[in-house]
């Protein structure tokens, strides 16, 4: 890869070499609360959450679109599956049926993900509407029935068999929403080196234009995609879901614009037609690091949290903009080129 002053460089040796330093900059002003085994085991739990949700929204990153509704999608899947679920506790369906609930929840949840998905993507392919406004619309949509459903109080009364599978530990090291995770960066990576779906993502997102006369139903793929970003929204939802042990519209705030941090970090830019898997993973490790780390400072409370994610965000960005700058051009006067009409 070549920044704009034409050397050439390797992004995911920069990206480990940042993860370096944080390490070493926090063993030293944290160094027994850092490698404590319990701060890495709740490392393990806590990043599947938003680490899942930003392998879908990674997706519709390469192929040129930005999605702000994943995390309201989400909630109101999960929303949704909390209900189901409750009908077991509350009396209205027999304990015996427990089981057989909870799977048809989890099942309903992942249906609705992927119809939402298929809401965005059917808004962008088809009506072409700008991505950025269609997801922000479904985000209000989402989030509105959420809080109609709930009039925004949380979901509670969920199974305890539910809540028990986030306690389970594979090997006795590795809880589930871990595994969870890892079994979806599998299936991602797989997805975009593998198969022909991937390579198309790249090619749409590199150039529309060229693609549509290369015979690529650019319509059906990015339903597809957001499809796939819709199931993988529920399935993070899900897992918040079992951490609280309850469902609510608002939860998740936050991972918006950590998702957003952690792609941008990563390379992997709005523009499509970029970005490496692996370097997700390790931004995704990185944020991780820095939130948990910055929790051990009692002095930096939640505002202050909260600014340093913001200014990490813009510092990012104009590195990236540095590193990264001729290519956009080149996208943006592409994508701005008319297109020609696809056929049903």
């Amino acid at each position: 890869m070549k920044n704009k002053t034409g050397l050439k460089f390797n992004y995911t040796f920069l990206l480990l070499g940042f993860l370096v330093a944080i390490l070493i900059v926090f063993t030293i002003a944290k160094p027994t609360m850092l490698w404590a085994p319990d701060t890495w085991k709740a490392m393990a739990i806590q990043f599947p959450e938003f680490g899942v949700f930003t392998l879908g929204v990674m997706l519709c990153f390469i192929i040129g679109c930005i999605d702000v509704s994943f995390v309201a999608l989400g909630n109101f899947a999960s929303i949704l599956a909390a209900l189901l679920m409750r009908t077991v506790t509350d009396g209205t369906l027999p304990e015996s049926d427990t089981g057989l609930i909870v799977l048809l929840a989890i099942l309903l949840a992942l249906v609705v993900g992927g119809l939402g998905g298929l809401l965005n993507g059917s808004l962008i392919s088809r009506l072409g509407i700008p991505p950025i406004l269609a997801t922000l619309a479904t985000q209000m949509v989402f989030r509105g029935l959420s809080i109609a459903l709930t009039r925004g109080d949380a979901v509670t009364g969920i199974p305890e068999i539910y809540g028990e599978i986030g306690h389970i530990y594979l090997l006795g090291i590795i809880p589930v929403p871990m595994l969870i995770f890892l079994i979806v960066f599998a299936i991602c990576a797989f997805l975009l080196k593998c198969t022909t779906y991937g390579k198309k993502l790249y090619m749409i997102g590199s150039n529309p234009k060229a693609a549509r006369f290369s015979a690529i139903n650019v319509t059906r793929m990015i339903n597809v995609t957001f499809v796939i970003n819709g199931v993988i929204a529920a399935l993070s939802a899900l897992l918040m879901v079992n951490t609280y042990n309850s469902a609510k519209a608002d939860f998740g705030s936050s991972y918006l614009m950590r998702c957003i941090l952690i792609l941008v970090l990563a390379g992997v830019l709005p523009d499509g037609g970029m970005g490496k898997i692996l370097d997700v993973l390790i931004s995704i490790v990185t944020i991780q690091i820095i939130a948990s780390c910055v929790n051990m400072f009692p002095e930096l409370n939640t505002y202050y949290s909260s600014l340093i994610s913001a200014a990490l965000l813009l510092i990012t960005l104009m590195m990236t903009s540095y590193l990264f700058n001729p290519e956009r051009k080149v996208r943006r006067a592409e994508k701005k080129e008319e297109l020609p009409k696809e056929s049903a």
